[in-house]
This record gives structure tokens, C-alpha cells and sequence, in this order.
């Protein structure tokens, strides 16, 4: 007993609170704990930083060593909410997104897991054993405290050659790298200020050389300027995904309106996917206008304000069409409005322009906004190009009984999974009233429609979405599943009637629309490609899956989060049936180059090399 009495009070017997705290974390990011290496890395990481505070002379050294762990239990905290939802623990440069993440502060919730508090439960005993056997530090010190700090420096600066700067470039310490907790944010911040100090651009001939590499230059006669002239309307709905068309719940089809909508002079690609970055919908919105893959690091709205693009509402303002953006949310959302007059839009109605009796959730109700939208577009002069944003079925899937008209069942609710079907069945209702104020306005009839969505509303990660979206499915719910999404492009009159099952992704919206509404490009950085005409599909994933990681017609990619071919899968998306992932190496280095190559456009502003516009866009749009 006096052994065990002499043990706990060891200064040491805090690296074991953090051990026991490290079983947590790892279990929570999915780490293999019986990988004792990363454990025992991080471990030692700390020991070497308890080290320096137990044997310096600071007066405060005991309190401030329990900050510093208290705001490494906070980051572990935030890493495991954040893998929750991405699949990826937090970067630094993911920090100034704070303040978006705020503003939805239910959704934030709801990526709460409840064990993640575990992390927190070892500070109060910390606190209690600085107070009960810490008081005289001084008297048990028994190194001289020069000769610890030299150990200490020589240790801190060979971990972090080793680990961050990995001189040897070992597979193993690239494994460490990506996963251990220390040696993961460590390297982050590394790279992060290595970026900002040391810049090396990509020659621009090199750029283009590889943009025409690996984007096919695909064309063909099929529904060639078929909507030419025509006003187009493009909607982005929140959190759309492919399993809802066509399809029904407990007796009742989910999605009516969308489905005689696919009825007739529509185009339907059934295989469709999201390319977003940590930006979400913006992300979407950003690589569907212009044909460039996000960034990992930050909405691109944000970074890339000032750049120079020629995206689908400048070819269409070329054509003599007047473009205007319209969003139940508030304008500075994700920094719409300061990025909207650089993307083309000439006028953008956001919640502060818009009625807001009628709130669903986290903004302006999808019937509301879209009644006011039609009123709006009737007013417009044509030509125009409209832009329009729902919200009801944003995550977590808030809706009051008085505007739900599908019957759940028992069992489903109060779950992620049957709310997300009262959200979209709304937004369905929505939409076809929608319609029909077209038709009622007298502007359906010469004007192009297309639909499509943002990203996943079920992440198999969280909650129970993977165990019920299986058995509504009958079969796996894996990436593919989760991250396709519907497109759909409506063309009154065009006696157009298909679905079309190429592989593509909202890269490929741009060339697509461009080739129905009769557009040319002016500029050479296009990197997805028309869906009509192509037969070979390809769209490389930027969130939610780590760099590499693709879709190439039939097989689905998974790197493995050390982004090593050992621990990475692929699959048949057809049969669901496993395969080789490392006979697919070719294609994950095209995955690479071509995200690598949409950074380096936006980066260096490339565009702008093409692009020669007489005057400016205003910083604030007319309204």
C-alpha cells in the first residue's frame, strides 16, 4: 500500500492520466489503440513537457503547465468533434472558420459526442495533485536544472527533426505524422507557416501543360445550345442526396415534385457527386460556378475574393443576362456578400433583403423564400441567370409539426434519419409550388432549370445514419453512397428525356450548362468536363476523405488517413465488391495533380492572365 501511496504521488503518475486520456481520443478518431507507437509518441511528448515545467523555477509554473494541458485536452476535444463530422481532426487554418461553425449553433450541437467530455474528466485530479503534493517542487528537485533543460531542448529538437521534418521520408513516421495527436497539430502548424514563408509557385506553362493532361477535352453535338437564349435558374438545395429520387417511406414518395420534374425535357445524371471542401454548401456553390476544385484549408470565398473568375454568372453576363443571387441567410454567411460581385452576380437578396415571417430552422423557410423568389425573377429583365439557395433542410433537420406532411414512423423519430426526410419532403412541396409560380408568371416556358445538391445530410459517421440508412437502403451505405448527390437539367420544349450515368462531380457542372446554354470559355482553366458528351467519369474528393482519394467510373477510392496505399480500399460501387486499391495508383497521383493544379490556379490567380473586363464589380450589389 505505502508502495502505491509513494506511486501516486509521483510527479510521473500524470503521464498515466494522459494515457488513459489518449485511449479516448484514439478510440474516438478511430485510431487502432493496440498501435501502442502512437500512444508511447505522445506520451513522451508530454512527459518531455512536464519535464520542463516541474524542474524550471517559474512561480507559476504549476497553474501554467495545467492551462497548457487543459488547452491540449480542448484541442482534443475539438479534433474528435471534428472527425465526427469530416472525418479529419482540425487544422490550424481551420480555426478562422470559428465564427461560421458558431452561427449554426444546432448543428454544432448535434455534433456533440458525449464521451469526448472523458477528455476534460483528469483536470480536476491534475489540479487536486498540484495542490496536495506539489506545493514545495523545490525541495524534490534533485538534477541541477541546467543540465534538464539541455536534456529537454535536445529532446524537443530531435522529436521534432524526426517527426515534422522526417529527413528519411519513413512511410512509418508519415503514418505517425498523420494520426499521433502531438507530432499530427505539430506538423500542421509546420507546414502551415512553412507555406506563408516559403512560396514556390508552379511555372504557368507547367500548369496549363497538366490542366490539359488531366482534364479531357470532351465535346460533342449532344444537347448542344438547346437552352440557348432561354433564362436559366440554378438551385442548390441543401443536403439533396440521390437515394431520396424516386423513391418511398412508409407508403408515401418522398420527393413527388422532383420526381415529374424528371418526367419530361429533363436531363438526369444519376451519378453525380460532391466535391466539396470544408466550406460545405460555399464550396459547392464556388466549384459548381466555375469548374475549380475547393481548397481544404478555407472556404474559398473567403481566400479567393479578390481573384479574378469567369464563372457561369460572367459567361452569361457576356451573353447580355442579368445575374442576381437569392438566400433565406444572412448576406456575410461564409462571406457571400463581399464574394458574390467578384463571382459575377450583379444583385444578391439575402435574409436582410427578404419577408422573414416564415423561419424554419436556421433561416427563412424554402416555401417562403421561393414564393418571394418568383416575385422577385417576375420583375427581373430578361435574360437572366438566378441563383437560388434552400436552407429547410439544413443539418440538424429542424422542422415544427405544423409544416411536416410526412408520416414517420414510430421508430424513426426523433432521429437524424427520419427528420432529414420531413426536411426534404418539405422542400419538395416547396419546390413544385415553385414551379408552378413560374408557370403562373408566365416564365417557366423559356427557362433552363437546374437542380442539384450540395452535399450529404446523413453522415455515416454520426449518430445511428449508417445502421438505418442500411436497412432503408438493403444494402451498404459507404462514401458513394453518402456522398451522391442528384442533377437534373430541365429544358421546357426540348422533348429531352434521359438519365445519364457517366461519372462526374459539381466540377463538371460548368462545362455541362455551358454546352445547353450555348457558352464559350475564354479562358483554359476548366477542370471538369461536359457530362453530355462524356463517357469517361472522374471527380477527386476533397473533405470527408483524405487527399487521393477518388471516383473513377465504377471504382470508389479510399486513401487511408496516413495517405498510404497499406490500411487504403476500393470498391466496385455496383456489386459493392472490394478490390486491389493498390492497383490504383495512377489514378490517386491523377487525384493529387489535379487538386494540387486547381491551387495553383487560384494561388497565383491565373485567370486573370485571360481575363480583361473594362470595369471592376462593385463591392456592394444593387438591389
Amino acid at each position: 500500500m505505502k508502495k502505491l501511496k509513494e506511486i501516486f504521488k509521483s510527479p510521473y503518475m500524470i503521464l498515466l492520466f494522459f494515457a488513459f486520456k489518449l485511449v479516448v481520443y484514439y478510440k474516438l478518431i478511430d485510431v487502432d489503440v493496440s498501435d501502442i507507437v502512437f500512444i508511447l509518441v505522445s506520451v513522451t511528448a508530454l512527459g518531455l513537457i512536464f519535464l520542463s515545467f516541474i524542474r524550471s523555477r517559474l512561480k507559476r509554473k504549476n497553474i501554467t503547465f495545467l492551462i497548457i494541458y487543459s488547452l491540449l485536452s480542448l484541442l482534443m476535444f475539438a479534433d474528435t468533434m471534428y472527425y465526427n463530422y469530416y472525418n479529419q481532426t482540425v487544422s490550424i487554418k481551420q480555426l478562422w472558420q470559428a465564427k461560421n461553425v458558431a452561427a449554426v449553433p444546432e448543428s454544432f450541437v448535434a455534433t456533440l459526442i458525449p464521451a469526448s467530455f472523458l477528455l476534460f474528466a483528469d483536470i480536476p485530479i491534475i489540479y487536486y495533485y498540484f495542490k496536495k503534493f506539489l506545493k514545495d517542487n523545490s525541495k524534490r528537485a534533485a538534477w541541477s536544472y541546467k543540465r534538464e533543460l539541455k536534456y529537454i531542448a535536445i529532446g524537443f529538437v530531435s522529436i521534432f527533426i524526426l517527426l515534422v521534418v522526417n529527413p528519411f521520408e519513413s512511410k512509418t513516421i508519415d503514418k505517425v505524422n498523420s494520426v499521433e495527436f502531438f507530432s499530427n497539430h505539430v506538423n500542421d502548424i509546420y507546414n502551415a507557416i512553412a507555406e506563408s514563408v516559403v512560396t514556390e509557385e508552379v511555372p504557368e506553362k507547367e500548369v496549363l501543360d497538366t490542366v490539359k493532361e488531366v482534364t479531357p477535352q470532351v465535346s460533342g453535338p449532344k444537347y448542344k445550345n438547346i437552352g440557348e437564349g432561354k433564362n436559366l435558374i440554378v438551385i442548390q438545395v441543401e443536403a439533396l442526396q440521390n437515394f431520396v429520387v424516386n423513391a418511398q417511406y412508409n407508403g408515401q414518395v418522398i420527393t413527388p415534385n422532383l420526381n415529374a420534374f424528371l418526367q419530361q425535357d429533363t436531363v438526369y445524371f444519376d451519378r453525380y457527386y460532391t466535391t466539396i471542401g470544408k466550406g460545405n454548401t460555399v464550396d459547392a456553390e464556388f466549384s459548381t460556378l466555375n469548374s475549380l476544385y475547393p481548397v481544404i484549408d478555407r472556404e474559398c470565398y473567403t481566400l479567393y475574393q479578390n481573384n479574378t473568375f469567369d464563372g457561369l454568372p460572367w459567361l452569361l453576363r457576356d451573353k447580355g443576362y442579368d445575374t442576381l443571387a437569392i438566400h433565406g441567410y444572412k448576406g456575410e454567411f461564409w462571406n457571400r456578400e463581399a464574394a458574390y460581385p467578384g463571382q459575377g452576380f450583379q444583385n444578391f437578396y439575402s435574409m436582410e433583403d427578404l419577408d422573414q415571417s416564415d423561419i424554419i430552422g436556421l433561416g427563412i423557410s424554402d416555401k417562403s423564400m421561393f414564393r418571394q423568389a418568383a416575385d422577385i425573377l417576375e420583375k427581373q429583365k430578361k435574360p437572366f441567370f438566378s441563383f437560388i439557395i434552400t436552407l429547410t433542410s439544413h443539418h440538424p433537420f429542424v422542422i415544427e409539426d405544423k409544416d411536416v406532411t410526412l408520416k414517420i414512423k414510430p421508430e424513426d423519430e426523433g432521429t437524424k434519419f427520419g427528420s432529414y426526410l420531413k426536411t426534404v419532403h418539405y422542400f419538395d412541396e416547396a419546390f413544385g409550388q415553385f414551379i408552378q409560380e413560374l408557370k403562373n408568371e408566365g416564365l417557366y416556358d423559356n427557362t433552363v432549370i437546374a437542380l442539384y445538391g450540395d452535399h450529404h445530410a446523413l453522415n455515416l459517421n454520426m449518430d445511428n445514419n449508417k445502421e438505418m440508412m442500411e436497412k432503408y437502403l438493403g444494402r451498404t451505405y459507404d462514401y458513394d453512397e453518402m456522398l451522391r448527390i442528384p442533377l437534373m437539367i430541365h429544358v421546357p420544349g426540348s422533348g429531352v428525356k434521359e438519365t445519364i450515368h457517366t461519372t462526374g462531380g459539381q466540377i463538371d457542372f460548368l462545362p455541362t450548362i455551358a454546352n445547353i446554354m450555348g457558352l464559350k470559355f475564354d479562358q483554359p482553366y476548366i477542370l471538369g468536363q461536359d457530362l453530355c458528351n462524356a463517357t469517361d467519369g472522374f471527380a477527386a474528393f476533397t473533405a470527408y476523405l483524405f487527399r487521393g482519394s477518388f471516383i473513377h467510373n465504377n471504382v470508389m477510392f479510399e486513401i487511408s488517413r496516413e495517405g498510404v496505399f497499406d490500411g487504403s480500399r476500393a470498391w466496385d460501387i455496383k456489386t459493392e465488391t472490394p478490390l486491389d486499391a493498390s492497383q490504383y495508383e495512377e489514378d490517386y497521383n491523377r487525384a493529387i495533380t489535379v487538386k494540387k493544379t486547381s491551387e495553383e490556379i487560384l494561388n497565383q490567380d491565373l485567370i486573370k492572365n485571360y481575363i480583361h473586363r473594362d470595369t471592376a464589380p462593385s463591392s456592394t450589389p444593387d438591389k
